[in-house]
């Protein structure tokens, strides 16, 4: 409003400045035209001195209806008031002295209101230089990535910095010509290759040749412990940076993303905190752990060739909620013949209580979710609560959720796992055997907000093998409860008798008209085994149809076997370009493990 007071005023004294010469050559008749002349001269310097710093001062938006009206008679009130009272106290006796020397105080106080709003835009613009914009970039495959992104674009913006977002396929040499500093957070998938949405940046890349010399950068790179190539996709994108005069501001940092305990985080939250506020937590705790009751499990392949897989039901608190496509990480526990055994070998007491996770609990309670083949027996004298603290945690299990949240529980689909001795693996013989019924299991939710259901209802093609439905059967019950019809499921397993997982929700669905196309494969019940890849090649037509259509394509399951052979046979089918096409539009998600 003020802003808006000066621009009126402005006017007034242009006005002023031009009338009084005219009315004192005209009529004045004063004693006083020393004093005057000198105050007039005066106030066309202060005059023009304000009109020189308007280009400087903060626009305004235009006034609409009457708003401008009511800014003019507040003025025209403001000055009035100035007139009864404060006017008669001029050091001047005429009335044309009066109403000069009145003036130049406004104009005064004009000119430095106008310098105030200088300071302000100058001040303005120095921390838009000082605070340059940085770069995030990301390339995940199940959503730890992303989230991790997110949280240090956060940090960053926090220490008012300006920050820009974005996965690594929407990243070009010219782009990244744009910023002087950049943090990669980025994951490994399968064998070492780069995740989906970097896969296209991955190409680009090889090919560059300019010098990125501008450009300070850092990565945090995902992976598996697992796999041979541990976050090989990370170690790339460092060298090819370093290579392009890119430079590190420190070494690459590797995290595996099964560690609830990694000095990794630790190492990234050190970086991020050198840039801005500290903050007291690590990047990894942004996300709740809730404590879910084992509601119920059932073997589903009875008498089946292949390992067990049981159907997994937890009780989540009332307040929990995920989205259909997301992944629930398990905290496992050891089973109790072992945590025993240990106690027994060192010579340890278990009953004994011990502080652990703001709780009191025995001691045996704490070492089911200990790493026990790397723990050292604690020394006489040492505090419990700190040992356990320096111990190595159990590595975490990622699965796909099965089920919505309107269903009531968070369902599973679990394979068990046996090793070379027979013994199960840690996170299948926690949730399908070790674990008691009403006992309580630590997960957390995930979002995987990369493979979740688009929100139109355009055609859908669902491809899954093996424990794969798992994450398609909560799309498919999702796109149920919209009322959602025009789906497609293509499924293989070994044998249709013993391996159909979910048999009875999918030809509910089918007869519903939910799943206008449903193709298995079940390998083992022909003489020639035939699998999801042969079910696409035989239906070229429709495919082709669908995604005219707009379709999307959905792929869960095996990535070794299945995943590559569907996007083989995609990419013969519909071309390379096209395949790379759909993945750059999101209508071509894969979950593949």
């Amino acid at each position: 409003m003020l802003q808006r007071w000066q621009l009126l005023l402005e006017k007034w004294h242009l006005l002023i400045l031009l009338v009084l010469p005219i009315y004192y050559f005209s009529s004045a008749k004063t004693d006083e035209w020393q004093p005057i002349a000198m105050l007039y001269f005066l106030y066309a310097i202060i005059v023009t001195a304000s009109l020189l710093l308007k280009p400087r001062s903060i626009t305004q938006p235009k006034l609409t209806g009457f708003a401008w009206l009511e800014q003019l008679l507040l003025l025209a009130l403001f000055i009035t008031v100035l007139w009864l009272f404060y006017l008669p106290q001029a050091p001047l006796n005429s009335v044309s002295g009066k109403v000069l020397w009145l003036n130049v105080q406004l104009v005064i106080a004009g000119v430095l209101y106008k310098l105030y709003l200088a300071i302000k835009v100058s001040r303005s613009n120095k921390i838009e230089i000082t605070a340059p914009c940085w770069l995030v970039g990301y390339a995940s495959q199940s959503g730890m990535a992303l989230q991790l992104a997110q949280y240090s674009r956060k940090q960053l913006q926090s220490a008012g910095y300006k920050v820009d977002l974005a996965e690594l396929n929407q990243l070009t040499l010219q782009k990244l010509h744009q910023y002087k500093n950049a943090l990669f957070i980025v994951s490994t998938y399968g064998e070492g290759e780069p995740p989906d949405n970097a896969n296209q940046f991955y190409q680009l890349a090889q090919q560059w040749q300019h010098s990125l010399n501008q450009l300070q950068f850092a990565v945090l790179a995902l992976g598996d412990r697992s796999y041979q190539q541990f976050c090989a996709f990370g170690h790339w994108l460092h060298r090819r940076l370093h290579s392009l005069d890119a430079k590190a501001l420190q070494p690459i940092i590797e995290l595996d993303s099964a560690d609830r305990q990694s000095q990794a985080l630790a190492k990234w939250q050190l970086l991020l905190n050198g840039f801005g506020k500290p903050v007291a937590d690590t990047v990894i705790d942004s996300t709740p752990w809730l404590q879910a009751s084992l509601h119920s499990r059932y073997v589903v392949n009875p008498a089946s060739a292949g390992l067990p897989c049981y159907t997994v039901k937890l009780q989540l608190p009332a307040a929990s909620t995920w989205q259909a496509g997301d992944i629930v990480d398990i905290q496992p526990e050891n089973n109790r013949s072992s945590v025993a055994l240990w106690l027994t070998k060192h010579l340890v007491n278990g009953c004994q209580p011990v502080r652990y996770q703001q709780r009191t609990i025995p001691l045996c309670w704490a070492l089911a979710e200990l790493e026990l083949d790397k723990a050292a027996p604690p020394t006489r004298n040492e505090n419990l609560s700190t040992w356990l603290t320096q111990q190595t945690k159990l590595p975490l299990r990622s699965y796909s959720i099965a089920s919505i949240p309107e269903e009531g529980h968070l369902t599973l689909l679990v394979r068990q796992v046996q090793k070379d001795d027979g013994s199960l693996g840690i996170g299948s013989g926690w949730l399908t055997a070790w674990a008691n019924e009403q006992q309580n299991v630590q997960l957390r939710l995930r979002q995987h907000s990369q493979f979740h259901l688009p929100d139109d209802d355009k055609p859908i093609i669902f491809i899954a093998n093996g424990t794969g439905i798992a994450a398609i059967r909560a799309l498919l019950a999702e796109r149920v409860k919209r009322g959602q019809p025009q789906n497609w499921l293509l499924f293989g397993e070994r044998r249709q008798q013993h391996d159909f997982f979910f048999a009875r929700d999918i030809q509910q669905w089918q007869q519903q008209g939910f799943i206008q196309h449903c193709e298995l494969a079940f390998s083992q019940d022909q003489a020639t085994k035939r699998y999801v890849q042969h079910l696409l090649a035989e239906q070229q037509a429709r495919l082709v149809q669908w995604l005219e259509q707009g379709a999307a394509i959905y792929v869960c399951g095996s990535l070794q076997g299945m995943g590559v052979e569907v996007h083989q046979q995609l990419q013969q089918l519909l071309g390379t370009e096209q395949v790379e096409q759909l993945m750059q539009q999101g209508r071509y998600k894969r979950d593949l493990y």
